[in-house]
């Protein structure tokens, strides 16, 4: 991506209240979050492949950290358990659909944790995205969400909805349908205060 829309954008997003971080790679980007968490923070998680291939939940919980993640849910856990935990953390982890060159955040979601944890209940935010997140308008985010990040996402959950068949979105009224709430943040929450961690690679859905 050009280093001018990238540069408009983190100007946009930090006038509009974010606070950005931007790095060349995922590492440096991993080695900086994990300086900014402290070993006796409680961090939650929503869901991100970003994160996951990233491995920042595996290196907190082996840290000591107490970790809640509904991904990560092991042998005889509730998930719905882990989900009202993660939304009582310290900190809060979550990737983003898309983040629009006027320094808007858009997502939308199926069980609408990670919007809930992404506007309010945390001492701080951090929003993990590659510039491949980055679009032009918000028309163009939404259009990215329901025809990229959707069908990949209902694909990888094996969930049989018309867009993981035909790759796109179709407007669809199936009970799998996860296009459920969308959220769009103008100005970052008086509450909530949220870090962008930009990372300089195409990362996740």
């Amino acid at each position: 991506m050009e280093g001018v829309i990238i540069e408009r954008t983190i100007e946009n997003l930090e006038r509009n209240g974010f606070s950005v971080k931007f790095f060349e790679d995922s590492q440096s980007a991993k080695e900086a979050m994990l300086e900014e968490i402290k070993p006796d923070q409680t961090v939650g998680f929503g869901g991100s492949m970003t994160i996951v291939d990233m491995g920042i939940y595996e290196i907190l919980k082996e840290r000591g950290n107490p970790v809640y993640w509904h991904w990560k849910a092991g042998e005889g856990e509730d998930r719905k358990e882990l989900l009202k935990q993660a939304a009582n953390t310290d900190v809060y982890f979550s990737g983003t659909n898309a983040i629009t060159e006027c320094g808007r955040l858009v997502n939308i979601d199926a069980t609408c944790n990670r919007i809930s944890g992404i506007l309010f209940g945390h001492d701080k935010v951090i929003i993990v995205s590659g510039v491949n997140k980055i679009t032009r308008s918000l028309d163009e985010a939404l259009v990215r969400i329901k025809n990229i990040a959707t069908p990949a996402n209902a694909k990888r959950l094996g969930i049989k909805t018309p867009c993981a068949e035909v790759g796109k979105c179709m407007n669809c009224d199936s009970e799998d349908r996860i296009c459920r709430a969308t959220l769009i943040i103008d100005r970052v929450p008086r509450a909530n205060p949220i870090t962008i961690y930009l990372i300089n690679e195409n990362l996740g859905y």
